[in-house]
């Protein structure tokens, strides 16, 4: 009943949301589940090429459409995560590491799994098979655990990453009013912005998740204590970063050879990383390329400097992010950093942003909150695991109220106003 109903549940909530992607995500299902056959015999390698040539091909004629609209179909929502999930499995089963699955139905409950569909973590076959085709759903603790994770999800979403969101639409809506100094203090924000989205996001599919009785992967680990870009990538979307070293920079060579061809495969996995968001952001993963590359040229003795590096390094390149339609006017609106001054006129002028002081203060102890918890996640977790009942009951009943309060939400509010979930 449980396996009927997530599946049901799957289709519906993805057909409400685009019916004409159900083609696609049917194609990509079926596919992978049937190529898998032919792998027993002489020619599968043929076959494994057939099959990543034509899911992956939908996918970059759909990304390159969204820029040269030489289509007029609408890109189906999520087909970036299940298509590198039925290539995963693909290739998985194609190298023997797992068994190729019988159950049709099973395939496709993975496949169509509502949760991580629009935003992730994208999930390999093999870590959530067996909690996919178990009949039981989350003990009492499990669900409760559950339910407070999707309210920290909700908190980190509507109290801090849409009201951070309401300053860095305004700055950039107008380029020409918003420049310098206005671009490297969007850009600062908007890592605080993504984080607190992307993971919040997250932390509502984990949470649900429990509910069932399906435990995936974590997808964040306090990024922004990284002391390199290179360690950032170990804790910021965990599921892509290890689904790029699998399947793209391992095949590549990885680190098995010369230096020179190492930091080339670097390069090339990185660009992978920017065409997998779009083509507008090639440029995004070459930067990271280059931090990642030649990481001991951004190196100090000391750890905060390091950490303080880090975060002017990945917030910068988030330039892309914040003008997405135009690679060449967010390398416009970075370059007016350094040749537009006017950082007295964005201290004069921050109230007007938007936000009033009350906001402001809103903000800014949301996310000491945040940071607190965040770097000091598994003590609190262990404090939450001993706490007392009345705890239990205080944390959630505070949580719903100060979402309620302090939340920017209302009509029109949809899943699509997730960030990641666009890619």
């Amino acid at each position: 009943m449980k396996k009927i109903f997530l599946f049901l549940f799957s289709i519906l909530i993805y057909i409400y949301f685009g019916s004409t992607g159900i083609f696609f995500l049917l194609f990509s299902a079926l596919s992978s589940f049937y190529v898998t056959k032919f792998f027993y015999g002489k020619h599968k390698k043929l076959w494994l090429i057939l099959f990543l040539v034509s899911n992956i091909g939908i996918l970059l004629t759909l990304k390159f459409q969204e820029v040269f609209h030489f289509t007029n179909i609408i890109v189906p929502l999520g087909i970036s995560y299940y298509t590198l999930q039925v290539v995963s499995y693909v290739v998985d089963v194609y190298r023997g590491k797992i068994e190729r699955e019988q159950n049709l139905f099973t395939y496709l409950l993975y496949v169509f799994y509502f949760p991580y569909l629009f935003i992730g973590p994208i999930s390999r076959f093999s870590d959530v098979k067996k909690d996919l085709i178990s009949s039981k759903i989350g003990t009492k603790q499990e669900i409760y655990d559950g339910l407070v994770r999707i309210l920290w999800g909700v908190f980190k979403k509507l109290v801090i990453a849409n009201r951070i969101a309401m300053v860095t639409s305004l700055i950039t809506s107008n380029t020409s009013l918003y420049q310098g100094a206005y671009v490297i203090f969007a850009c600062f924000l908007y890592s605080i912005q993504l984080y607190a989205d992307f993971s919040g996001g997250i932390d509502m599919v984990l949470g649900l998740s429990h509910c069932f009785g399906i435990h995936l992967k974590e997808n964040f680990r306090s990024p922004f204590q990284s002391e390199s870009v290179k360690e950032f990538w170990n804790r910021w979307h965990i599921a892509l970063s290890t689904w790029l070293k699998d399947y793209v920079y391992i095949p590549l060579g990885g680190n098995r050879c010369g230096k020179i061809r190492q930091k080339i495969n670097v390069f090339v996995t990185f660009l992978v990383s920017g065409l997998w968001h779009g083509t507008s952001y090639l440029l995004w993963g070459v930067c990271h390329g280059i931090f990642v590359a030649f990481s001991k040229f951004f190196s100090t003795k000391s750890k905060i400097l390091n950490r303080l590096i880090t975060f002017v390094l990945v917030s910068f390149v988030w330039v892309f992010f914040l003008y997405p339609t135009s690679a060449l006017t967010a390398s416009k609106m970075f370059l007016s950093i350094f040749t537009t001054g006017n950082y007295v006129s964005l201290f004069q002028n921050i109230l007007s942003l938007t936000l009033d002081v009350g906001n402001w203060i809103v903000l800014l102890i949301s996310v000491f909150l945040l940071f607190l918890y965040d770097f000091r996640s598994e003590k609190w977790i262990n404090f939450w695991k001993r706490s007392s009942i009345e705890w239990k009951t205080l944390v959630p009943c505070v949580l719903v109220l100060v979402i309620l309060l302090f939340g920017v939400y209302g009509i029109g509010f949809e899943v699509t106003d997730f960030i990641y979930s666009k890619f």
